[in-house]
Order: structure tokens, then C-alpha cells, then sequence
């Protein structure tokens, strides 16, 4: 609970010190003073007070006016405003009271600057000193221990939660976006339903939200357990292709196609398995196949003596030939393998055109079959009856379009179709690619190795005859190398599957978890709370006099928690007299329903001049008289007005009320004696 028991203002300036001070009482609070008294002012001082500017824009300006930052004018004399600041004296539902000081314009204070004391420093006139200061409208005032507005939401008992973020990320629920609930400012408050709920904050569902904290609705706690499980799936995502993407990197050093990598995360962790295989001439085979191969033959050679080159000259001659005869087949290969990687690629850049050409072509039937449905009948497919009606090509002499053509939705049917034709052929084709791109890389890395062995055979035929064969050497490091990098891939494929393994075991998790929630209806507490909104609205547009539609054709979203007719929000179907007695009603609702049920509402209400686009008086009547049986002892509510003394006076009577009545022609800003 948020109880405002002092206001104060002040300002000194060249001349007189200037001020105004006002205290409220519990229940329902009524100031009034004629139109540009100072008003507003002082509504909007209680926001600044609280450093809640922030639910008015995503600026940082100073919500008051150049009275308490510039100038203010006295008997017709200006003077210069030297310094100013705003004391809220406030007390919360365990009786604590303090008072908070916030500066508007000074020399030594910057206007971020918070200062707390504990009591009521205004209403009893208790010296303001000693007392803790905390920092607002900078970054960490809602989370950390010196942030203002972690400091308010523990005074007022409450335990901000996290929520998602248009990013994906999280963040708390700020209170700038909950006091829209408490508190309507007159310049552009009154425009609609919850229209200074920010959305600078970039929270994900900001209203329904903040309509579900303040209620304590069961279904918050589901649907922030349903982001956290959406942010955490989102985060698998990306994890699991940032493995399978380190996985292919680290084989295609080794020219080693992958097998039995799931692109996306899977809940099978039977699913996941990876294999290696290698370019074997024209066959594939795995890496285990290779590294016996490959270590059956450098064993041979290890069990071998090095022969000398007057030893295997002989050898080395008919080497030399099979090197140079197997150089010319993998070149031929090579040639090969290159054309039809260049040709597989032409073929994949086709199959991208005709995949854009066709989404282009679907859209084109999709707005015309758009533009009938509206009315119109003109909307045909741009072309004419020498062009083309997918490719928009001119039709060669001799080709004749059908006169029964298919039905707009048929070929919006058959585009779809084709689109899922030619996109799995892309995919494929992908596919196709990457695999003879290892392929090739594989035969590149043969001939580079032949290569080598031909200028080791060589070296060798013309070192002197007592020299160890450098060729044979020369094969063993090779082999030897080989092997090696086929064992590190074999780790990474291992290290990779395990990884993938246990993350699929997550995804398992997480998917059985959002399964379950969504199997979840809405708690019968939470089912109440909503139907005990709706009757109260219903209750109050009744007797606000309220004729646009039938109150009782008006309910509250189960989705959304805002007012609806025939499942869409009110909107230009009010006149604007019956849109303010909807946010009086709305509001309000919300108040009671905070009283009524264990709820997080501040139990507080401040309306500054509500009653706009000279609402009925009846109307407006019946709004006080509303808010004067709420239980003063446990909320407060405060109206401004401009209304006149002696009609406020009648309909007033008989009702619990505290009236602040300024004096015509008299400013809340004034000098202080």
C-alpha cells in the first residue's frame, strides 16, 4: 500500500520564497482550484517526487513547469528561480512512514538524486536530516541496493520479477510500468485505455504484464515460467548450431564429411549420431575404416628397415612411375569432381532464382486475392495475355494461356506447393554441394600428398647410394600425419556427440516442461479475479450513465485483462464522453479488486481532472460517490478538479470525503510568509 500524506513544493528565488503544501488524509481526497492554478503541477510532483517521470516518455525532461525550474511570476513580478525541490511525505501498509526529497533545479544537487528520512518530516515539521540518499533514472535504480526504485518496491512490499524483453533477454518489471494503473495525468492520460503504459522499456507484453503482477493472477507465475522455458529453448537453439558449426569447421580441415548431424536440437538423445566419413577414390568410407588402412601401412613400414637408395632404387623407379600415373588419375579426377561442383552449384543458384521468383509470384497472388476480398474487380495478377502469369516474361507467337485457368485460391495452392518442391530440391542441393566440396578438398589434399611423394622419390633416386630412402620417411611422416588428424577429428565428433547428447536431454526437458504448462488453465482464484473486474466495470458504467454500447456487452480479455466488446479492445466505437467513464470504471475496478483479493495493487488512485470532454455531472457524481465507499482505511484516491466550489459541494454531501478547496483566482504556487 502507497499512502501520500504531505505534499510539498518549493522554490526560491531572487525574491520571495515560493511553496505550496498540501496533506491528504486516507480515502477519497478532493482538490480543487479553478483552471491554471497549479494543479497539475502538483499531481505531477508527486510523480517526480517518486522518480516516475519515466511513465510519461522516454525522455528525461522534468515533468513541471518553468514556475519551478526558470521563472515564476509574484504581484506581477518575475524572479528567477535559484533553487527548487519537491518532499513527498508517504506511508506504507505497515505503517512505516518516510519522507523523500527530490531537487528540481539546484547548484550542488543533480535532479537523479534521491534523499530518504525516516518519519513524517513534513506533517510534523521534523528537520530533514541525516538521511540516505539513492539514485533514480539512471541505469540500476530498479535493481540495485542504492536504486531509488528498488528502495520504493520494497517499501511498498513488493518483489519485482523478471520478464522478457523484445530481445529475447530479461529484465525487471519497472515500476513506471504499473503506477499507469494508479495515477492519470491530464494531458494525454485521458487519451485512451492505458495510454501512458511506456513501451520505451521494450517489455514483451507490457499491459498484460503489468495487469497480471498487480492482480497476483496464478497465470503470471505460468507465464513467466513459459518465457524463461521459451528464452532457455531459444538459447539451446543457438548453442546447438554453435556446436554443430565448431564440429564442421574442425573436419573440413581434414577433408571429412559429416553424417547425422541434426541441424536443429532434438529430444531423442538416441538421434544423435554423428559419423565421419572420407573420399576413398570414387567411394566414401568411415574414419575408422581409413585409420586401419592408413596404420596397417605404416606398420609395414615401421616393421621394415629403411632401406638406403642403392637398395631401393629399383623400388624407387617403379614408385616414381606409379606416383606419376596415380598424379595424372587424381588430376582427371580432380577436373572431374571441379565441373561437377560448378555445375551442382549453377544448378543450386537456379533453384534459388526460382525459389525467389516464386515467393515473389505468391505474394503478387496474395495481394490480389486480398484486393477481391475487399471489393475489387480490378485486382488481377499484373500481366496480360502475352505474358507469362508466373515469370512475367513475354509469351513467344504460338503460345496460348488456357480460358480455364485455375481459381485465385488454386493457384495461390499450386504456388505453395511448388514452393515446398523447389525449396527441399535447394536443400538437397545444399547438401549435394557440401559433400562434393569435401570431396574435392579430399582430392586436392591426395594430390598435394603425391605430389610430395614425387619430389621425396626423386630426391632420393639422386642422393648417394648409402643415404637412407628419403621417400620412405617422407611416407611415414605422411601416414603418420594422416592418422593424426583423422584421430582428432574422431575426439571432435566424440567430444561433439556427447555435448549434443546432453542438450538434447535438456531440449527433452524443457519441451516436456512447456507441454505441461500449456496444458494448464486458469486457476479458479484466477477466473474470480477476473469476473469480479468485469462485474465492477459493468457495475460502474451502469451508473456512470454510459450509452455507447450495453454495459453488459463489455467484458475483460482473459488475454489481455483490458476492456473488449465482441473480442475487440473499445476503441472508435465510444464517443469520447464514454471513453473517460471507461478508464474511471476500468481503474477503479482495478483498485477494488486489489481489496477485495490478496493482490500487489499500491491501493492507490490519483486522477488529475477527471472529468474531461465535459463529462455529465450526474457521471461524475456517481464516480465520487463510487470512490467515496472504498474503504479508507486500506486504499487512498485523489481527484484534482476545476470543478466549481458549490456543485462539488452538492455532490459531495452526505459522502466520507477530504476537500482541499483553493480559493478563486488563488495559485498552489505562491509566496510563504
Amino acid at each position: 500500500m502507497l499512502k501520500i500524506r504531505y505534499l510539498q513544493l518549493r522554490v526560491i528565488t531572487d525574491g520571495p520564497l515560493c511553496g505550496a503544501d498540501l496533506q491528504f488524509s486516507s480515502g477519497l481526497n478532493i482538490l480543487r482550484a479553478d483552471n491554471s492554478s497549479g494543479k497539475s503541477t502538483c499531481m505531477q510532483a508527486v510523480i517526480y517526487a517518486l522518480g516516475l517521470e519515466g511513465m510519461l516518455s522516454a525522455r528525461r525532461d522534468i515533468p513541471l513547469p518553468h514556475a519551478m525550474t526558470d521563472s515564476i511570476e509574484v504581484d506581477g513580478y518575475e524572479f528567477s528561480v535559484r533553487e527548487s525541490w519537491v518532499a513527498l511525505e508517504m506511508e506504507n501498509g505497515s505503517g512505516r512512514v518516510v519522507t523523500v526529497r527530490r531537487h528540481v533545479k539546484s547548484a550542488t544537487k543533480h535532479m537523479t538524486l534521491v534523499e530518504e528520512f525516516e518519519g513524517p518530516c513534513l506533517s510534523e515539521g521534523m528537520p530533514m536530516e541525516r538521511g540516505t540518499d539513492y539514485f533514480v533514472r539512471r541505469p540500476g535504480a530498479a535493481i540495485r541496493d542504492r536504486g531509488f526504485h528498488h528502495h520504493l518496491a520494497e517499501f511498498l512490499e513488493w518483489e519485482l520479477p523478471q520478464v522478457s524483453r523484445l530481445d529475447g533477454s530479461e529484465g525487471p518489471l519497472y515500476l513506471e510500468c504499473l503506477f499507469p494503473y494508479f495515477f492519470v495525468e491530464q494531458k494525454h492520460g485521458w487519451s485512451g485505455i492505458q495510454a501512458r503504459i511506456p513501451t520505451h522499456f521494450m517489455i514483451r507484453d507490457v499491459s498484460r504484464r503489468a495487469a497480471e503482477f498487480i492482480l497476483a493472477l496464478d497465470e503470471y507465475a505460468i507465464v513467466l515460467q513459459r518465457q524463461r522455458l521459451e528464452s532457455a529453448a531459444s538459447q539451446m537453439d543457438s548453442e546447438w548450431r554453435q556446436v554443430a558449426d565448431r564440429l564442421v569447421g574442425a573436419t573440413k580441415v581434414a577433408a571429412v564429411v559429416l553424417r547425422g548431424v541434426p541441424p536443429k536440437p532434438v529430444s531423442d538423445t538416441n538421434g544423435v549420431a554423428i559419423e565421419g566419413v572420407v573420399a576413398s577414390g570414387r567411394d566414401w568410407v568411415s574414419t575408422n575404416e581409413e585409420i586401419a588402412s592408413l596404420q596397417s601401412r605404416l606398420d609395414e613400414l615401421e616393421r621394415a628397415e629403411v632401406p638406403t637408395v642403392e637398395e631401393s632404387s629399383p623400388q624407387l623407379d617403379t614408385d616414381l612411375n606409379r606416383a606419376q600415373e596415380n598424379l595424372t588419375i587424381i588430376t582427371t579426377e580432380l577436373r572431374e569432381e571441379t565441373e561437377a561442383l560448378a555445375e551442382s552449384i549453377a544448378r543450386r543458384d537456379g533453384l534459388e532464382f526460382r525459389v525467389e521468383a516464386l515467393e515473389e509470384d505468391l505474394q503478387r497472388h496474395k495481394d490480389a486475392a486480398l484486393l477481391r476480398r475487399l471489393g475489387s474487380e480490378h485486382a488481377a495478377v499484373i500481366g496480360g495475355a502475352s505474358t507469362c502469369p508466373t515469370c512475367q516474361q513475354p509469351l513467344p507467337d504460338g503460345f496460348d494461356i488456357t480460358l480455364n485457368p485455375m481459381s485465385p485460391d488454386e493457384n495461390i495452392a499450386h504456388i505453395e506447393q511448388e514452393l515446398r518442391t523447389f525449396r527441399a530440391m535447394y536443400s538437397d542441393m545444399q547438401r549435394v554441394i557440401e559433400n562434393q566440396q569435401a570431396k574435392v578438398a579430399g582430392l586436392r589434399e591426395r594430390m598435394s600428398q603425391i605430389r610430395r611423394n614425387i619430389r621425396a622419390i626423386k630426391q632420393s633416386l639422386t642422393s648417394p647410394s648409402a643415404t637412407p630412402s628419403v621417400a620412405a620417411v617422407a611416407e611415414k611422416i605422411r601416414l603418420q600425419d594422416r592418422i593424426e588428424a583423422l584421430r582428432d577429428v574422431q575426439s571432435e565428433i566424440l567430444t561433439a556427440t556427447n555435448e549434443l547428447r546432453t542438450r538434447a536431454a535438456a531440449w527433452s526437458t524443457n519441451r516436456t516442461a512447456l507441454r505441461a504448462l500449456a496444458d494448464q488453465g486458469k486457476s479458479r482464484q484466477d477466473a474470480a479475479k477476473i469476473s469480479f473486474l468485469q462485474d465492477s466495470l459493468r457495475q460502474q458504467l451502469h451508473s456512470y450513465h454510459f450509452n455507447s454500447l450495453d454495459p453488459d456487452s463489455i467484458e475483460i480479455s482473459p488475454d489481455t485483462y483490458r476492456p473488449i466488446h465482441e473480442g475487440f479492445d473499445l476503441g472508435f466505437d465510444l464517443s469520447a464522453s464514454d471513453m473517460i467513464r471507461v478508464i474511471w470504471a476500468y481503474l477503479l475496478a482495478f483498485l477494488e479488486a486489489g481489496l477485495f483479493f490478496e493482490a500487489n495493487h499500491a491501493r492507490i488512485l490519483i486522477f488529475d481532472e477527471p472529468r474531461q470532454q465535459e463529462t455529465n455531472r450526474l457521471s461524475f457524481a456517481a464516480l465520487l460517490d463510487r470512490a467515496s465507499r472504498v474503504d479508507g482505511r486500506e486504499a487512498q484516491i485523489i481527484f484534482a478538479t476545476s470543478e466549481e466550489e458549490g456543485a462539488l459541494a452538492t455532490m459531495l454531501r452526505g459522502r466520507a470525503h477530504h476537500l482541499l478547496s483553493i480559493a478563486p483566482g488563488t495559485k498552489l504556487l505562491r509566496p510563504i510568509q
